[in-house]
């Protein structure tokens, strides 16, 4: 018995390269990590391109390229070990140095492979070997905004106040002296991760702000188009009225366009940030908010405004194809009326045309026959005198039959002509 291997899903190789698609690094117990977030341009193959270039830099530079499938490559240079992550519409670029490196945008990253890529998010952690924030460190952050947070169950610290700097880098410590190598690690991912996905999940809310008067604008138009329906009574007005809709139903569906994909992106981002907040295992302090609790009340309003938004639209949308069905069905029936008034004229045309049919058939058969009784008296004229029949009672006596044989002749016509079944 021979025994084969079965056949791999198409797809397996990629589900199982997922789970080790963007590993974590293992960071020493005091450095420092910046990262740079660059947003794509929203046009067909921008991500492809700049993995293209990357690949030429990496080259140019003596360091190994990245695989094609790779969405997270790393290389060093110099003193600095940069990891780049490519996303569906956005690029990350993190680098990690010792806490003495002052430079924030050093030119050996190969930021030139990002195009007109456009910088939507910048942030720095400094770890520490600490197992709490030393108070020194606690002025340096604007005290109105301060997050300072146990995480890991109490095991570490990490304070924040969301407030870029002059160089727009957000500011992050981290005090990580009781946790392990692997735990720093993914902690500070997660911190990352946390400042990414904070800023990918509002980029729609300036894009809501900016689309409200439109939409607003939209909503008026609509709401007295209905509040107008009913003094639409002729065609012409019915007529008017809908393409008023249809109109208003494109440019809905023009906004529809420009923010539905912005929305959805931005619902998923904030439930993976949502994710990686609980990933923290934040407990709060006497001396600031948590990171869950401040991200929280600022980007899930933000959250909301979006989805309200969108709930706006989607309403307005149903509002505008139902009174376009509306509109539809008084038009069809306003159709079906006059249809029924052209076919009654016309059955009405018919039968008077069958009234005058048989009328001109009436005096048309009176009138062969009484020519034909005008023939019929000349040629029997000389027969009738040699026989000495009376000549008038004699047609008197043929008129009925000659009639009848007029009638029967017309009549047997007329069923020739007739449509058969």
């Amino acid at each position: 018995m021979i025994n084969t291997m079965p056949a791999d899903h198409p797809y397996r190789a990629a589900v199982m390269a997922e789970v080790h698609a963007r590993p974590v690094e293992i960071i020493p117990d005091v450095c420092r990590l910046r990262r740079l977030v660059f947003v794509m341009p929203a046009r067909p193959g921008a991500m492809m391109d700049v993995f293209r270039r990357f690949e030429t830099i990496c080259t140019d530079r003596g360091v190994a390229p990245p695989s094609p499938t790779s969405r997270q490559h790393s290389f060093d240079s110099g003193s600095r070990h940069v990891t780049w992550e490519f996303h569906t519409e956005f690029v990350t670029v993190t680098w990690r140095t010792d806490l003495g490196d002052k430079k924030n945008w050093p030119d050996d990253l190969g930021l030139e492979a990002l195009g007109d890529g456009l910088l939507i998010g910048a942030m720095r952690i400094d770890i520490i070997a600490d197992s709490t924030i030393p108070d020194r460190l606690v002025p340096g952050f604007n005290l109105a905004s301060l997050c300072l947070a146990d995480i890991e169950n109490g095991k570490g610290q990490v304070a924040t106040d969301f407030v870029p700097d002059a160089d727009k880098f957000t500011r992050f410590e981290l005090a990580a002296g009781n946790l392990s190598g692997l735990r720093r690690s993914i902690i500070a991912r997660r911190l990352l991760e946390v400042e990414t996905y904070r800023t990918m999940a509002l980029l729609g809310l300036p894009l809501a702000r900016e689309a409200s008067p439109e939409l607003r604008v939209i909503e008026n138009e609509l709401t007295e188009l209905l509040e107008g329906l009913s003094e639409a009574v002729t065609l012409s007005a019915v007529q008017e009225a809908l393409t008023a809709l249809h109109t208003l139903s494109v440019r809905s569906g023009q906004l529809a366009e420009r923010l539905d994909y912005r929305f959805a992106a931005g619902h998923a981002y904030g439930d993976i940030l949502r994710t990686r907040l609980g990933g923290l295992r934040e407990s709060g302090t006497t001396r600031g908010s948590t990171l869950t609790h401040y991200i929280g009340n600022r980007v899930d309003p933000g959250l909301a405004t979006c989805r309200a938004m969108e709930k706006r639209i989607n309403v307005l949308a149903g509002k505008t194809e139902r009174a376009i069905s509306l509109l539809n069905v008084r038009i069809g029936v306003d159709m079906q009326v006059q249809n029924s008034a052209v076919l009654d004229r016309i059955a009405a045309t018919a039968r008077s045309q069958f009234l005058l049919q048989r009328t001109v058939e009436g005096l048309s058969t009176i009138a062969i026959s009484y020519y034909l009784l005008g023939i019929l008296s000349y040629a029997f004229a000389g027969p009738l005198e040699e026989l000495h029949w009376p000549k008038t009672m004699t047609l008197s006596i043929a008129a009925p039959f000659v009639v009848l044989a007029v009638w029967l002749m017309a009549r047997a016509v007329r069923k020739a002509h007739e449509p058969k079944d």
